[in-house]
């Protein structure tokens, strides 16, 4: 997963000069993606759901750059919301 995750890192940045960071996730953060990913496509019973949560979450961190907070921080945030959004659907 990592060299898939370096590959293409280095292929958006040629493709996109300019933007600032590495965009591929630590080894952390991706774990903490996936387990994200993994809450919500088992809560929901819909697979589709995972990537496309990842995707708001990304949306999320990157607003929440703009105002010096962490990307870790909305993974960690959105990881606490979607827990509390299945276990109300129980």
């Amino acid at each position: 997963m990592q060299d898939w995750l370096a590959t293409f890192s280095s292929a958006l940045a040629e493709g996109f000069p300019g933007l600032p960071g590495d965009p591929a996730p630590s080894s952390e953060l991706a774990g903490d993606l996936l387990s994200l990913a993994r809450i919500v496509a088992e809560g929901t019973g819909q697979k589709t759901n995972a990537p496309l949560t990842c995707y708001m979450v990304g949306y999320l961190a990157g607003n929440m750059a703009r105002a010096g907070e962490p990307f870790e921080s909305a993974v960690d945030r959105a990881t606490e919301i979607a827990r509390r959004l299945l276990s109300e659907q129980d």
